[in-house]
């Protein structure tokens, strides 16, 4: 097991007696943090957009999910109800109509050379696909000492560090589930050259 895994208690079936059994697994941690922060970021909205008039804030959350074999962070709902409650208070007056956001750690988009990537998660976060690709161009150059917009060659592509070039692509799978990224084009590529 690496430091990048979980370990995490699974109950089957087995098939032949349907007598419950335990399997333990190995989970990729990065998995299971990406689909923490995209349930995050579901209930920040919850927490940005209920109360127009900034009379109510966010108080507490309460979300029940189970984590499949593969990292999936799945919501759990009931029969009748979901899962998921929210319960929010009136604003303290002190607060002048601001909802306050929910409190979680900040995930760290800087690369070690220190390329910046929260402005392109930012937008796509917020689906902004148009600014987001420029976006990449930009930290493209910024990680090898370019003026934004410069011309790259595959050479100059070819000198992105490795860390900052899996971040780009990390962030545009996560946000596009799995439509976009550098690896999504590479294997698009390569299937449509082998036939």
């Amino acid at each position: 097991m690496s430091s990048e895994e979980f370990l995490i208690e699974f109950v089957a079936q087995d098939g032949s007696a349907n007598i419950p059994r335990t399997e333990i697994k190995a989970i990729d941690a990065q998995a299971i943090k990406a689909n923490v922060r995209k349930l995050a970021n579901l209930v920040q909205q919850f927490a940005l957009e209920p109360d127009q008039t900034g009379e109510l804030e966010l108080d507490e959350v309460s979300v029940s999910v189970k984590i499949t074999e593969k990292g999936e962070v799945v919501l759990l709902s009931g029969q009748t109800t979901g899962m998921m409650t929210l319960h929010f208070r009136r604003s303290a007056k002190g607060n002048q109509g601001k909802i306050a956001p929910v409190a979680q750690k900040a995930p760290n988009y800087i690369s070690k050379i220190g390329v910046d990537y929260s402005n392109l998660q930012h937008l796509l976060a917020a689906g902004k696909w148009q600014e987001a690709n420029q976006e990449t161009w930009n930290v493209m150059c910024q990680a090898l000492h370019k003026a934004k917009g410069t011309h790259l060659s595959p050479e100059d592509i070819n000198k992105i560090p490795c860390q900052d070039f899996s971040m780009i692509d990390r962030l545009w799978q996560e946000y596009s589930q799995g439509r976009f990224g550098f690896s999504v084009q590479n294997r698009l590529y390569k299937d449509s050259i082998s036939g």
